[in-house]
């Protein structure tokens, strides 16, 4: 499935599922909406494009030699200042909790630096923090 917006606002929420799933995509959508976020979602067509396309829905083929597709959701969060990130987060806790649903391990917040990279290549580094992140507990 290629990127899609669901929603338009200056801050975003896109969120990548390996297989379409309605609950996750309701629980992020409505965590966003709370704090006045466009919501989007993409799937494995998308995870060899860069994640500038992805965020600006370009149409554009995504590489597909040597793409590794990412088997967990995936929350790519753009155009949040501080206050507004721990909003996003408190509001996707809450909802996933709420829901009974597991929230989503691996988040990245766009910069200009990782804008460029490919999406598959970013989850890559996301892993790699992740894991040393759960080390450190």
């Amino acid at each position: 499935m290629k990127a899609r917006v669901l929603n338009q606002a200056s801050a975003g929420v896109w969120l990548y599922l390996p297989q379409p799933d309605a609950n996750v995509m309701e629980a992020v959508r409505a965590a966003a909406e709370k704090c006045g976020a466009g919501a989007g979602m993409f799937g494995p067509d998308s995870a060899g494009m860069r994640v500038a396309d992805i965020l600006s829905r370009a149409d554009v083929l995504p590489q597909t030699e040597g793409v590794l597709l990412p088997e967990e959701p995936v929350l790519l969060m753009d155009g949040f200042d501080r206050a507004g990130l721990d909003r996003l987060l408190a509001a996707l806790r809450e909802g996933f909790a709420a829901s009974g649903l597991p929230g989503i391990a691996l988040k990245a917040i766009v910069t200009p630096t990782n804008r460029s990279w490919r999406f598959d290549q970013l989850v890559a580094e996301l892993k790699k923090e992740h894991e040393m992140m759960q080390r450190k507990r």
